[in-house]
């Protein structure tokens, strides 16, 4: 798919989801939930106008992600991972029009499963990006915009290869514990779930650092 076709189909997509939230915006109540606890349950409300807010965020992605590419030093080596770059960013834009209906089908008594489907929507489909983000991982080559971009790895070609391939491993297993939590998250605990999601976010992302480093020094054969 040619990179322009996809660019206006994503646009299209955008408009299509504004129109729809403008249609059911005059319905919705004053105030609206626009947060929910690892427990499923609302925690935080907002004005109705804030739909409208996060329903331009798709238009900020797509927008974003062509910008981005462009003032990259590296932009030339985007070509060598469009695939993997492409996917990427239309599961986010994908992604984040599912999310802006949040706060309307809830409002509405819509959402399957309750309120309790919002936290396992929201983690089970991060989780889902990670693992397909982790396993196109290897293939991005060196830029300063996508991807595990560590000092050492920027620096050196074969530093970055393997920490992009790294990367992908530790991305698809935070991937995995997002989806096991987006499921079994409630029955645990908020406390225990944030505190178990947390060392496996942060931990994965030191990891990373940490692998380039030892990479950089030689103590990675």
């Amino acid at each position: 798919m040619k990179k322009n076709k996809l660019f206006w189909i994503m646009l299209a997509l955008c408009a299509a989801n504004l129109a729809a939230q403008l249609c059911v915006y005059p319905a919705l109540p004053e105030m609206v939930p626009m947060h929910w606890g690892v427990n499923g349950q609302a925690d935080g409300w907002g004005d109705k106008w804030q739909v409208l807010v996060i329903a331009l965020l798709p238009f900020g992605i797509v927008l974003m992600m062509q910008v981005v590419r462009r003032i990259d030093p590296k932009h030339e080596n985007f070509a060598r991972f469009e695939k993997a770059w492409n996917i990427f960013t239309l599961l986010m834009t994908l992604f984040m029009i599912g999310m802006s209906w949040t706060s309307a089908l809830d409002s509405f008594g819509l959402m399957p499963g309750g309120e309790s489907m919002v936290s396992t929507l929201v983690l089970g489909g991060c989780g889902v990006l990670f693992i397909v983000f982790g396993n196109f991982m290897p293939q991005i080559k060196q830029n300063y915009t996508f991807g595990c971009r560590t000092p050492w790895a920027l620096n050196d070609e074969h530093n970055w290869n393997r920490t992009q391939h790294m990367g992908g491993i530790t991305f698809v297993v935070m991937g995995a514990v997002m989806l096991l939590f987006s499921i079994f998250g409630k029955a645990l605990g908020e406390v225990v779930s944030m505190a178990v999601l947390m060392v496996a976010i942060f931990g994965g992302t030191i990891w990373i650092y940490v692998y380039s480093y030892l990479v950089y020094k030689g103590k990675m054969k």
